[in-house]
């Protein structure tokens, strides 16, 4: 049983269409028109600054195409991968896996939190399974190997 989780884009492609319609929106509204023809205002601060917030919007997007971040769910491992390399951490090698809620807003849907606990590592892996496809299976799949991890601790 191997499940492949992929990353969501939605997020990104939605911040980049709201801020450009925003940025050609305030372009408009701020235009003026002279001698008969429309000028679009360029030399605003605040055109600057949707200009900033878009290219940092397109330049997060472009990152996050780029290495294509995902998670594949195996028997006995768990593996992180993007487009460049990939790791791989034995279910042998974990102390716990907790499925629980955020602490902090609610932004869509159950938001829930999956920490991952490395024998050899302090700060546990969290992975937030909003931002991956089928977010419910994901969960799933984490809760079953979670009890898994528990008998193998309790074997052990």
């Amino acid at each position: 049983m191997s499940k492949h989780f992929r990353r969501r884009f939605e997020f990104y492609y939605q911040s980049v269409a709201v801020y450009a319609v925003a940025l050609i929106v305030y372009a408009i509204i701020r235009g003026t028109f002279s001698g008969g023809e429309f000028r679009i205002v360029f030399k605003d601060p605040i055109v600057y600054v949707f200009v900033i917030v878009l290219g940092y919007s397109v330049i997060v997007l472009v990152f996050n195409l780029l290495y294509q971040r995902d998670v594949v769910v195996g028997d006995d491992s768990i593996i992180f991968q993007n487009r460049f390399e990939s790791r791989a951490i034995k279910l042998e090698d974990i102390e716990w896996i907790q499925v629980g809620r955020a602490k902090r807003v609610k932004v869509r849907g159950s938001f829930r939190v999956i920490k991952i606990k490395l024998r050899d590592q302090m700060r546990a892996i969290r992975i937030n399974p909003v931002h991956f496809h089928a977010e419910r299976d994901l969960t799933e799949t984490f809760a079953l190997l979670s009890e898994k991890v528990k008998k193998n601790v309790q074997v052990s």
